[in-house]
């Protein structure tokens, strides 16, 4: 069984935002994860690709339109 759990820190000790309904003495194994504004996640995401491009940019090795042929009307 796996479950996604908020809880705070208190004095050093885990506790959970709600009821998780495990017996006492029961065995978990935990992997923290500190939560952060899904802003904050967004701009690092953003922040990443934008690293990513600049290291790795992506040429389609093909015509080079200009400005006028892009926006050709007929």
């Amino acid at each position: 069984m796996s479950q996604v759990i908020l809880a705070t820190v208190e004095n050093g000790v885990l506790k959970p935002d709600r009821e998780i309904g495990l017996s006492p003495g029961t065995k978990v194994r935990l992997t923290l994860e500190l939560r952060q504004d899904a802003l904050t996640q967004a701009t690092q995401a953003c922040d990443e690709l934008d690293q990513l491009c600049d290291t790795s940019p992506v040429d389609s090795h093909g015509i080079k339109l200009t400005r006028d042929q892009l926006h050709e009307r007929r």
